[in-house]
């Protein structure tokens, strides 16, 4: 079995839940940061782009979604929300 069919083939609820958001971007660019972040951290991550004309953001429009799974939202809001300065980084203060 491949693993997209092991992943399709899943007993397990939250395997197949409603993507939720957890976090929105301005630009596609932040967005996709975002998602290789938590791609690295081994959380699979999807992106909605909500802006109207694909450009930029205009008042009352969400953006670029990030959206992941249920079981997901909790850890994923986590990384995204932790300080992105690196070991060794001046602006880390080490």
């Amino acid at each position: 079995m491949d693993l997209y069919t092991a992943r399709m083939t899943s007993a397990d609820p939250d395997d197949h839940s409603e993507p939720i958001a957890v976090a929105s971007f301005a630009t596609a660019g932040e967005a996709e940061v975002a998602k290789a972040k938590l791609g690295a951290y081994g959380i699979e991550a999807a992106l909605d782009d909500q802006i109207e004309g694909g450009t930029v953001v205009v008042d009352g429009e969400p953006g670029v979604i990030v959206e992941v799974k249920a079981a997901d939202a909790e850890d994923a809001r986590r990384l995204l929300n932790e300080d992105a300065a690196l070991p060794g980084d001046p602006a880390a203060g080490s």
